[in-house]
């Protein structure tokens, strides 16, 4: 916002300089805020400040990268789906907030109480609950809350542990996201959505 009003006063300045002097002692010509030597001084001096902060957010800017496989998981013996997560990018990622949205199959919906939309973690375990599902049996929800640290690594086995679902789980659920945005070192905010489970896809014609 600086830069575009320091532009456009630099341009102001242009255009009446380039007018006579009886036109600029009219009003509103008269008006001025910094005369053109100093605007351009201050436009080249907030253009070298965005430069180099965009540069120094590409090389700081957090990388969020996820894995799922079967097994693995230190919290549900027979995981089918162990969901990691990991900073791979070059700075801190501070969370700022985690959500979830779960969607059970047809058969379990009714019988279920499972929100729609982007739930918090306590409603997530409860939505969860609801289907009979037994924490550390049947699925693990790590509680990433805001002010937790994204580990840096490059390699998503050292990553933290966010999901793990027994059979079970997998079998009465159709779908469940994660949404997770992080604060880097600048400030600025990011977002990355784990599609953990996605509804099947309905097969696409057939024979008789």
């Amino acid at each position: 916002m600086l830069l575009a009003l320091a532009l456009a006063d630099l341009v102001w300045e242009v255009v009446k300089a380039n007018l006579d002097d009886h036109a600029r002692g009219e009003w509103p010509w008269r008006f001025i805020v910094l005369d053109a030597s100093a605007c351009a001084a201050v436009v080249a001096l907030l253009t070298g400040i965005i430069v180099a902060r965009t540069q120094l957010s590409q090389t700081m800017q957090p990388v969020l990268s996820w894995s799922a496989s079967a097994g693995g998981s230190r919290e549900v013996t027979d995981s089918l789906r162990t969901v990691t997560l990991i900073n791979a990018g070059g700075g801190r990622a501070v969370v700022r907030s985690v959500a979830y949205r779960i969607q059970a199959t047809p058969q379990d919906a009714d019988r279920a109480e499972v929100p729609s939309g982007w739930i918090s973690w306590h409603a997530a375990v409860d939505a969860l609950a609801s289907l009979g599902l037994d924490w550390n049996q049947d699925f693990f929800l790590l509680h990433l809350d805001s002010g937790a640290a994204i580990p840096l690594s490059s390699s998503t086995r050292e990553g933290m542990e966010l999901l793990a679902l027994g059979p079970r789980s997998l079998g009465q659920l159709s779908a469940l996201d994660i949404r997770v945005r992080v604060t880097d070192v600048l400030g600025d905010v990011h977002e990355r959505q784990l599609q953990c489970i996605r509804p099947r896809s309905a097969p696409r014609g057939g024979t008789n």
